[in-house]
């Protein structure tokens, strides 16, 4: 019989799979464990238990909550509550505003809705896409004041242009509210609220006027090529304005001089949309010579075709159809230049959303799966095609399968996410901008997305493959020139049993992707690449169901808020600081002079709770029913909430011997020894042996009067585990109190044969 001595110095593997039982050829073997339920893997190898949850308030119904964050900084952020066909807010854990009525809107989204919703954000304006919806605008206008509202589209994404030469389509007058004549059957009911764009060559394109006086002549929309001429001998100052806000405001663009001796021809272009050019004299006298006595000014915009949108209120037929004009249109006869808009009730709406190099990327629709379309460059309302480096653009994914695009992500280059593969949209060369006649589309992989968004950790992607089992990381191999996708779970395949349905990511003060898994429990992982640190770990509530989450910055640390039905009650928790000793859920703390009791909610009148009076552990008090006295000297401050168990248990210890593995051999532990830092309490077992105190109140050392100071020390511990073919030790904290560890020594006995 040979005795052993086995250094455990990190857990930072995390949980392992149980097909990784008797694996000790692996080097995560060593770092990982068989159980680690409520304590966080950190990337130093040390494991911490995770703080407990603040209940910050009753959601609005008993249903379906998604939890979506709204981030204006590091240091100012919200969480908005989606429900039943309602959103409300949530900010530093109270509701919004903090005192007097809720802030509350109405929106489209019902319950069975709400899983689908993706958005971006910039600034104070969040974006958001349904595939069943409209695009809506949640914008914050002020102070906790928030309005949600429909996008409003300066030129709305479009379909492929019609191409049937007879079939046109003719509008009753140019602004206002139309009717729409199409010369053949197209108008459908699922149109109403869709827009449809007109091309008309214009008939008016330029600008003649004879100044004999001071004064300015009509007004011009010009776009494209331009060219201005004057005739004539006069004396004076002409200039040619432009405006950009409908004639409101001119500003002088070039202006030309003549003293009965000079005259002018020169041309332009213009790039903008929607700008008003005109002509305006200044200091004019007559001339007393020549043959034209005035300044024939002459200004055309020759190749300029106007593009109208409207958008359709009702249907008549499938020929007439009533409209409202959004943009101008050029003419009323009947034009087969026009398109149909990519978004409607007929069409669907898109499923995804992304920034990528200053325009906004909408890609999947119902009727264009594949297809995704980009804004003007710093424009996002403005989706007008054109030849220039900054127009809008459109592609579809040449793809041999049709599989609607699940997600869009910002990286090096927009990576796109669907059902069969995953690919990247960017220019051609790295140091080019995107454009619509510079891009190309790669695809990376194979391995197909969920639905779930993708998330930005570092350098690299991180989403969960179709299937919602598996978490891959989309990172940039140089070897290979193109991306790879490792599976992030291929040691622990069963911490995500019965699928992901929500993620969020984590980066302060370590970096965690926290994955709500269908049963209502969290997978979480410890993701730091460069450390070379990926370990799982499972998180659950110490009673009922997680329903959502979501993660805001809070300066130096990020905050976990979680939606969780209990006792037919949705509440609203937030995770607690980890510099914060709080370590119950549904929890609440209570801070004043005298305090001898408090009252229980009512979700909480039937369940058992933990009490922490002043930092120690309140075992002593009177209930009834949701009155709690205690018995004790008035406290100052007071935590209470549902008490939960933090677990960890090694993988079965195995060693190379010098005649051979120690592995299926009986073996025992005679000691433990156990280094922890800050920490209060805790048990420790071998085996199936009993469990006994790590640590525990010194009678002569400790005022027992007062809570037990956080301590970080080694406790030898002396199991009686018997023998036994597999061997572990375990580690758990039942009371409301930290315990933090950093590694274990293990000294046992291995029988020969």
């Amino acid at each position: 019989m040979s005795s052993l001595y086995l250094s455990l110095n990190s857990f930072n593997a995390g949980e392992l799979s149980p097909k990784m039982l008797g694996r000790n050829d692996v080097s995560q073997y060593g770092k990982g464990c068989e159980r680690l339920l409520n304590f966080f893997v950190t990337p130093y190898g040390s494991v911490e238990r995770r703080p407990g949850t603040f209940d910050c308030g009753e959601a609005k119904g008993s249903g379906a909550v998604r939890l979506i964050r709204f981030v204006v900084s590091s240091t100012i952020s919200y969480i908005c509550e989606f429900g039943n066909l309602y959103v409300r807010f949530w900010k530093d854990g109270a509701p919004v505003p903090a005192t007097g009525t809720r802030l509350e809107l109405v929106s489209v989204y019902t319950e069975s809705e709400l899983g689908d919703i993706q958005f971006v954000q910039s600034a104070d304006v969040m974006t958001i896409v349904h595939p069943a919806h409209p695009v809506y605008e949640l914008r914050r206008t002020a102070e906790d004041v928030f309005t949600l509202t429909l996008k409003d589209w300066e030129y709305p994404p479009m379909l492929d242009p019609n191409n049937d030469d007879t079939l046109k389509i003719s509008a009753s007058d140019l602004t206002g509210t139309v009717t729409l004549t199409a010369t053949s059957s197209i108008f459908l009911s699922g149109h109403v609220n869709a827009f449809f764009e007109l091309i008309h060559p214009r008939k008016n394109n330029n600008i003649n006027k004879t100044f004999t006086a001071n004064g300015t002549s009509s007004t011009l929309e010009v776009k494209g090529f331009w060219s201005f001429s004057t005739h004539g001998t006069w004396t004076g100052n002409i200039s040619i304005e432009r405006s950009f806000d409908g004639g409101d405001t001119w500003i002088p663009f070039r202006t030309y001089s003549s003293t009965n001796d000079t005259n002018t021809s020169t041309s332009g272009e213009e790039e903008e949309d929607g700008v008003l050019y005109r002509l305006k004299m200044e200091d004019y006298s007559a001339s007393s010579t020549g043959t034209i006595k005035a300044c024939k000014a002459r200004f055309v915009n020759p190749g300029f075709m106007q593009t109208g949108v409207v958008k359709i209120t009702a249907v008549s037929s499938g020929t007439s159809a009533t409209a409202t004009v959004i943009k101008k249109l050029g003419d009323t006869a009947a034009t087969a230049e026009w398109s149909e808009g990519a978004f409607s009730t007929l069409r669907g709406f898109p499923r995804s959303i992304a920034y990528y190099e200053e325009r906004m990327m909408f890609g999947g629709t119902a009727f264009k799966p594949q297809t995704v379309w980009g804004s003007k460059t710093g424009d996002w309302d403005n989706f007008l095609l054109g030849d220039k480096d900054d127009n809008g653009l459109c592609f579809t994914l040449a793809s041999d399968t049709i599989n609607e695009i699940g997600w869009m992500c910002q990286h090096n280059a927009l990576v796109i996410g669907t059902a069969d593969s995953e690919w990247t949209l960017s220019a051609s060369s790295n140091d080019s901008a995107l454009t619509p006649t510079n891009f190309q589309v790669k695809r990376q992989s194979v391995y197909g997305t969920s639905k779930i968004p993708a998330l930005m950790a570092g350098e690299t992607i991180l989403f969960v493959q179709r299937g919602a089992r598996k978490v891959r990381e989309f990172v940039y191999s140089w070897e290979k020139e193109g991306y790879n996708c490792p599976d992030m779970t291929i040691l622990a395949d069963h911490i995500t049993a019965g699928g992901v349905v929500e993620t969020a990511l984590m980066q302060l003060p370590d970096t965690i992707l926290w994955c709500l898994l269908s049963n209502g429990t969290l997978a979480a992982l410890t993701y730091e690449r460069e450390q070379e640190v990926v370990g799982w770990h499972r998180h659950e509530l110490a009673a009922g169901q997680i329903l959502s989450i979501a993660v805001v910055p809070n300066g130096s640390e990020d905050v976990l808020y979680l939606a969780a039905s209990l006792n037919d009650s949705v509440r609203i928790l937030k995770m607690a600081s980890r510099n914060d000793t709080f370590f119950v859920d549904y929890g609440k703390r209570t801070t004043g002079s005298g305090i001898s009791g408090f009252t229980l909610e009512s979700y909480l009148s039937e369940e058992d709770i933990q009490v922490v009076a002043d930092g120690a552990t309140e075992l002593n008090y009177t209930r009834s029913g949701t009155t709690v006295t205690l018995d004790h000297a008035a406290a100052s401050s007071v935590v209470y909430g549902l008490g939960y168990t933090s677990e960890l248990t090694t993988m079965p210890l195995e060693i190379e011997m010098q005649n051979g593995q120690s592995l299926l051999r009986k073996k025992t532990v005679g000691e433990i020894r156990l280094r922890y830092y800050n920490s209060v309490g805790g048990e420790a077992k071998s085996g199936e042996s009993e469990w006994q105190m790590i640590q525990s109140r010194d009678v002569i050392l400790d005022n027992l009067d007062s809570a037990i100071t956080l301590k970080s020390d080694v406790s030898l511990l002396n199991p009686s585990s018997g023998y036994s073919m597999v061997s572990n030790v375990s580690v758990r904290q039942k009371d409301p109190m930290p315990f933090n560890l950093t590694s274990i020594v293990v000294t046992y006995e291995v029988v020969e044969k």
